[in-house]
């Protein structure tokens, strides 16, 4: 069975997107046993970091090995590597060595972005060819190795990039981290009327829609009230478990050098961050069944 393909985003930076993205992957392959595979759009390469460390991370782009160097090939008109040749396996620092894959993102891909809508602009195409472009290339990359893992989580940008959107489109579900505060409701409430809605019309049919509290912090009435609006909202598409704003998720996103198990890691927050992909796969299972 091909692998379910959920993409992570939020529309705003700092609401956890890329803690969530590898705690999410971490619990999934280390608890249920899952092959996950970690792709990291975001520039920022907080995912990259936080799963393979500064140094496996850094060697990596020594070796051309990041997502920036294969759509590079694109732009310079070159045959890319293929895409299979990006992952790097096994990245998580857990004992077990749980199956966690990934393709890292680097810094330069915000500029292969841009040079790559200026190229294909000046040779005539207009967005939505880009755009259309971008999405065919990303498939093609995906389809190689979509057989070999069980579940691929994608850290997307802050905001619609054309490779977020390219992601999205994709993706058989849409996970969105959130902080339950009322500007970020309102965020969301425009991502779903706007950019989902355009989404979901150039994929052709409907995605599922995730919604995660993070950073809660359970002693806020605002966070108290908010989360319950968003519940009320959403439905079903609305976690119950709520990611606590707590100095075990910070640490747990520090690389160490030596393995540890899982409670090691996540400290006090193990059996919440367990909880999350347990909710995760019965929401996606679910999904699916309907």
């Amino acid at each position: 069975m091909p692998a379910r393909l959920v993409s992570v985003i939020n529309m705003k930076g700092g609401v956890g997107k890329s803690t969530t993205s590898v705690s999410l992957a971490e619990t999934l392959a280390y608890h249920q046993r899952r092959r996950v595979l970690l792709i990291d759009l975001d520039p920022q390469t907080n995912a990259s970091i936080m799963a393979a460390g500064p140094e496996k991370w850094n060697d990596l782009r020594e070796r051309e090995r990041t997502l920036d160097f294969y759509f590079e090939a694109y732009v310079a008109q070159e045959k890319p590597k293929p895409f299979k040749s990006l992952i790097e396996p096994k990245v998580t620092d857990l004992k077990g060595s749980p199956d966690v894959a990934l393709v890292a993102a680097a810094p330069e891909f915000r500029i292969v972005e841009r040079d790559m809508i200026e190229s294909f602009v000046n040779r005539g195409y207009k967005i939505d060819s880009i755009q259309k472009w971008i999405c065919e290339r990303f498939a093609n990359g995906l389809k190689n190795v979509i057989n070999e893992y069980d579940v691929i989580l994608i850290d997307c940008p802050p905001g619609i990039s054309l490779f977020a959107e390219a992601a999205l489109i994709a993706a058989d579900a849409i996970l969105v981290p959130t902080i339950p505060d009322y500007v970020s409701r309102l965020g969301l409430i425009t991502f779903r009327k706007r950019a989902l809605r355009l989404i979901n019309e150039r994929r052709g049919g409907a995605s599922q829609l995730f919604v995660l509290a993070t950073k809660y912090d359970e002693d806020m009435s605002l966070h108290r009230s908010e989360a319950g609006l968003l519940k009320d909202n959403l439905g079903a598409a609305m976690f119950d478990v709520r990611i606590p704003q707590h100095v075990d998720i910070a640490r747990a996103a520090e690389w160490s050098e030596k393995q540890r198990s899982f409670e090691q890691k996540y400290g006090e927050m193990a059996p919440i961050i367990k909880r999350l992909g347990d909710e995760f796969t019965a929401k996606l299972e679910a999904g699916l069944a309907l």
